[in-house]
């Protein structure tokens, strides 16, 4: 009798737990869709993003690795570039990377950056938060151009060559007007 109650009771548990990541994957999926609708008709701003510099690459197992010579070469390079340029918020991931890739930026312009989640990083709280600002954003060869993407609502870049950390994306928004700059800075 127990067994013919398990096998009955057993199949209305497996369904439940499947209606629900089903209905979990829907509001994903409307979360998603949602972000990438957002209305920038109120914000005003101009994004500079930037992947990181290069790395050590030395220990392929290592997730965090430092920059390289030629990457402490290129940070400094980026604070020669932004030094006339107003900056009013840094924001980096949790990566040494990109930490010491704006670390210079960030002394000069006396602003502490702000870790992200590349993930979520683009919300309608993020683009209040930046409203009229001057932002840097420091990231990943695929991640930066997601986020260029959405910010300016067109599927137009792909993931940056590995070997690519001189390309500097532009973005501004004025209401619904969104341009993009794409500049190599050596």
């Amino acid at each position: 009798m127990k067994r013919f109650l398990l096998l009955i009771v057993l199949p209305l548990f497996t369904f439940c737990g499947q209606k629900k990541e089903a209905d979990k994957e829907t509001q994903n999926e409307t979360e998603v869709e949602a972000v990438s609708t957002i209305s920038t008709a109120n914000y005003h701003a101009t994004y500079y993003l930037i992947r990181h510099a290069e790395k050590v690459r030395t220990d392929p197992n290592d997730q965090d690795p430092s920059l390289d010579i030629k990457g402490m070469m290129r940070a400094k390079g980026w604070a020669a570039y932004f030094e006339p340029i107003k900056i009013d918020k840094i924001y980096v991931t949790k990566y040494m990377r990109t930490k010491q890739t704006a670390s210079l930026i960030s002394q000069q312009k006396m602003v502490s950056p702000t870790r992200y989640d590349p993930n979520t990083i683009y919300s309608e709280t993020f683009l209040r938060d930046t409203n009229g600002k001057n932002v840097l954003i420091v990231g990943h060869s695929n991640t930066i151009p997601q986020l260029v993407n959405q910010l300016i609502g067109e599927e137009k870049f792909k993931d940056m060559d590995d070997n690519d950390n001189s390309t500097l994306f532009k973005v501004t928004i004025n209401g619904n007007d969104r341009k993009i700059e794409t500049i190599t800075v050596e």
